[in-house]
């Protein structure tokens, strides 16, 4: 005789003591089993994707750079971030002299475009140094010897 009794939940062979478990009886009960867990795993409502797991255990990588004086150079993150800040270490995001307006930070939104000076690219951002002022201001994101910060989200 098969199982005279089911779990209440899955509907699983619950045998009695006087019942004689049969091959079926195993094949249905791993059948429900792997509906059930496979269709629970499987769903992306309840659980994360890897690139989400990603985002949530990691959410943004912080770089420093030492500026080589390139006009543009990518510094590289190991992803694309949604957004990411680059400023000059102990410098103001901008500053003033002499009829120039140096700028020493900047941000790239990889949705929505950029900020003079910093974009987004596939493996991290694109900064950009000016060594002579256009209209009245010049980009500093790459100066040779000064210590710069990158913060990109993913």
């Amino acid at each position: 005789m098969a199982s005279s009794n089911h779990t209440a939940n899955l509907g699983l062979c619950s045998w009695a003591a006087t019942d004689r478990p049969k091959r079926a009886d195993f094949v249905s009960d791993n059948s429900i089993i792997d509906s059930v867990l496979g269709g629970h795993v499987s769903n992306t409502a309840v659980h994360l994707s890897a690139e989400e797991k990603s985002k949530a255990l990691t959410p943004f990588e912080y770089v420093i750079y030492s500026g080589n004086g390139e006009s543009s150079r990518d510094i590289s993150v190991g992803f694309r971030p949604t957004i990411a800040f680059v400023f000059k270490r102990s410098a103001p995001p901008a500053e003033y002299s002499d009829g120039v307006n140096t700028v020493n930070s900047g941000c790239g939104i990889y949705a929505h475009g950029t900020t003079l000076g910093v974009s987004i690219n596939s493996t991290g951002v694109t900064v950009t140094q000016e060594n002579t002022a256009s209209n009245g201001r010049r980009i500093s994101l790459n100066e040779q010897g000064c210590q710069y910060s990158v913060i990109a989200f993913k």
